[in-house]
């Protein structure tokens, strides 16, 4: 076999085992330019007009009452992204929410109504305890946390649950992945958020 045959047939085995990996969640989709995960180039659902708005700074209340092993959120930055206080950036992990413009939003997409779910859900009492897997820091700086809201639920999992997120596997921080399968399925098939109509 001629060197470049083999060259070809590598490149070629090479191709298929990379796109795999991808599908199955083994690297990350996109990365925006502000260091953000993203899934997707257009938000699920969004409206067939081009109607957007200026993206708003979702800033959050402090906590009336900054509970023990909890830390107060300063803002959402998106569905799976926020910003603590001393402006640490937490990226929950197992989950890929609808990318949002950088300067502009579609209102009706689901990318901006996902980072709405995130803000009413915080709203009320802005302060969220983190529990990490084996990695605790992207490469990016950011912590990566399975977050948990002051009345024990994970966001990472209402995320799911509501429709608002599909799972995204990266290894080695995989603890509640088949767990993550399930709930996106279940949504999916009920329809939610931004399954809805699919």
């Amino acid at each position: 076999m001629h060197t470049g045959t083999k060259l070809a047939l590598l490149g070629a085995v090479v191709a298929v085992l990379g796109f795999w990996a991808w599908g199955q969640g083994w690297f990350p989709f996109r990365l925006r330019s502000d260091g953000i995960y993203s899934g997707t180039n257009a938000p699920a659902n969004a409206p067939a007009t081009d109607a957007t708005i200026e993206r708003p700074k979702l800033y959050l209340p402090a906590p009336q009452r900054q509970r023990s092993g909890y830390r107060a959120v300063q803002r959402v930055i998106d569905g799976d992204t926020l910003e603590l206080e001393g402006e640490e950036r937490v990226r929950l992990i197992g989950v890929d929410t609808d990318e949002l413009g950088e300067d502009r939003v579609q209102p009706a997409g689901a990318g901006w109504k996902a980072t709405l779910y995130v803000f009413e859900l915080l709203e009320p009492d802005a302060q969220v305890r983190l529990v990490f897997d084996d990695e605790r820091k992207d490469k990016y700086g950011r912590t990566l946390a399975y977050v948990y809201l002051p009345g024990g639920e994970m966001l990472n999992e209402l995320l799911l649950q509501q429709g608002w997120a599909r799972t995204m596997k990266i290894a080695p921080n995989t603890k509640h992945a088949k767990r993550f399968t399930e709930l996106e399925k279940q949504a999916k098939a009920a329809g939610l958020g931004r399954w809805t109509g699919e």
